[in-house]
């Protein structure tokens, strides 16, 4: 691998595909070459996610991938593709490599100290959304994001909502104060949770920031808490690795079985694993979380 040091000041195109966790992850790696390349123009191409990088001061411009593709075709072939992968690559992979550092060495620049940390900046005025209704909300303020029916390449890793309803009510039973965050497109409400969903994903952002914990499935509200430093119970189940897709800061629930992770793209006859993952263990956890942190 090349040392990047004489290039400093030069260009670099990325093109980040799938959804908003890919695009965050990017962030990080991104963070970390201007780290060490101060002087480095980096251009991102993407597509629906621009909004990740609005505001980022380690982007020199982020451009919508489908319009250059049409308009500058020879621009976007010099961008470095840096989320063209399978869920087959991993699990037939012999030794893991997390995704964010497989970023790292698809750029082909030698960054010696990795960021791992996602970034998001937010404007004052997203910061300040809805902050005085947050801040009088009892603690502690946990945040779920159920899954409902996604559709998605690995369905196995949605945990199903009659469990999510039962977190819901060992939440209140706990007398913890817990909003629903993500899309209404996932299913309904959660009994006793306060709906703060189809907010967007800069003002979910904001809101996640006055949160003691969140809990999720594996994806984008998983990276988007710790884009904002608020520690995520992460449901890996059995489906995927938590070293490829997780963070250390987060407690990875991950159910370790022969045939874990098995990042299958048809739903499982018998998932073990989610059985397992139970709801009173994911409350258990999470309260430990909070107890913790403060």
């Amino acid at each position: 691998m090349a040392d990047f040091t004489e290039n400093s000041g030069r260009a670099i195109y990325l093109s980040i595909g799938h959804g908003f966790g890919d695009n965050l992850m990017a962030t990080a790696v991104i963070a970390g070459i201007k780290r060490e390349f101060p002087d480095m123009r980096i251009f991102v191409f993407t597509k629906r996610r621009w909004e990740i990088f609005d505001n980022n001061p380690d982007v020199t411009a982020c451009w919508n991938a489908r319009v250059v593709m049409k308009k500058n075709p020879s621009l976007f072939r010099r961008a470095i593709p840096l989320t063209e992968y399978t869920y087959a690559d991993f699990r037939n992979a012999e030794k893991p490599e997390s995704l964010i550092d497989r970023m790292y060495n698809l750029i082909g620049i030698q960054v010696k100290e990795r960021n791992y940390q996602p970034r998001l900046y937010l404007t004052a005025k997203e910061l300040d959304y809805r902050k005085w209704r947050l801040q009088r909300l009892k603690r502690p303020l946990v945040a779920i994001a159920p899954s409902g029916k996604i559709a998605t390449k690995i369905p196995n890793k949605f945990y199903e909502m009659e469990k999510w309803q039962k977190i819901a009510e060992l939440l209140a039973k706990e007398n913890i104060t817990f909003i629903q965050v993500g899309d209404k497109a996932e299913g309904s409400r959660l009994a006793g949770a306060k709906d703060w969903r189809n907010l967007g994903y800069r003002k979910t952002a904001s809101v996640l920031r006055h949160c003691d914990a969140v809990i999720s499935h594996v994806g984008g509200m998983m990276h988007l808490a710790t884009a904002v430093n608020v520690p995520c119970v992460t449901l890996f189940g059995g489906v995927e690795d938590p070293y490829i897709s997780g963070y250390k800061q987060n407690l990875n629930m991950f159910i370790p079985l022969e045939c874990s992770p098995c990042w299958l793209e048809e739903p499982c006859k018998n998932p073990i694993c989610k059985t397992l993952l139970s709801p009173e263990k994911v409350v258990k956890e999470t309260l430990t979380l909070i107890e913790q942190k403060n």
